[in-house]
């Protein structure tokens, strides 16, 4: 079995008076797409957030590869160019065309040269789909197009470990599959990820392992299998059920 590469153990996050996350343990092995599922402000966002430093937090401990993630520490922008993390709000550059969006980083950060930046961006843009946008500005996309973009975009970074929160949430349902179908393509090729939704359906695709966040604490996991046809808990019945799920 794989090695593990992200590691939490008691995390606690909260804001002011109020706790979002309670002691929440969780390890991810390399290759492993773990989905976390949840009822609406039950902390699934600001798990991500705090997985790749985004956010600190009160108690706990975040590893990759065994280095700690710490949001204050010196090398937290190293550690985040091991952790991609695409948002249900696109973050791109509105000023900037489709490739230099995505070739932005690699040169500044990684120190790539601007001709392999551009031909690595051309190649992944040929793969979902956009190579015919590379010079549009992302006003001129579909949301279902700027979410690929991003998708790509976290993808020219070579991130370790790729967090995806909510990325269809913010599209109309025509334009879900299009982004659904290129995060199942990235699992089959042994991407490991984290990811949030609300789409049951997509999550027992693409899931090695389901996660029941509720009240900041993990409710329940187990394989898509065991999650969806043998809930062991009643939170987790209760849940699915007030969804109209189709298998």
């Amino acid at each position: 079995m794989s090695e593990e590469i992200l590691q939490v153990s008691g995390l606690v996050k909260r804001y002011e008076d109020l706790t979002v996350l309670d002691r929440v343990d969780l390890s991810v092995r390399k290759g492993e797409v773990v989905v976390i599922v949840g009822p609406s402000g039950c902390g699934k966002s600001t798990f991500l957030r705090c997985l790749n430093g985004l956010e600190n937090i009160q108690e706990g401990r975040i590893t990759l590869d065994g280095e700690t993630i710490d949001s204050t520490g010196a090398k937290l922008n190293k550690v985040r160019e091991r952790i991609g993390m695409v948002f249900q709000s696109y973050e791109l550059f509105p000023h900037k065309t489709v490739l230099q969006n995505m070739t932005l980083a690699p040169v500044k950060v990684r120190g790539v040269s601007k001709k392999d930046a551009e031909a690595e961006a051309l190649q992944l843009l040929e793969r979902v789909g956009l190579l015919s946008k590379k010079d549009q500005y992302p006003s001129r996309l579909s949301g279902g197009q700027r979410q690929r973009v991003a998708i790509v975009r976290a993808l020219m970074m070579h991130p370790e470990v790729l967090l995806l929160d909510e990325i269809t949430a913010a599209l109309d349902p025509e334009m879900v599959r299009e982004v659904l179908d290129v995060v199942i393509s990235l699992a089959k090729e042994g991407r490991t990820m984290v990811i949030v939704t609300h789409e049951l359906a997509f999550a027992r695709a693409v899931a090695d392992r389901m996660i029941l966040l509720d009240g900041g604490k993990i409710v329940e996991e187990g394989s898509p299998e065991e999650f969806f046809e043998h809930p062991k808990t009643e939170r987790l019945k209760k849940f699915l059920e007030s969804f109209s799920y189709q298998e």
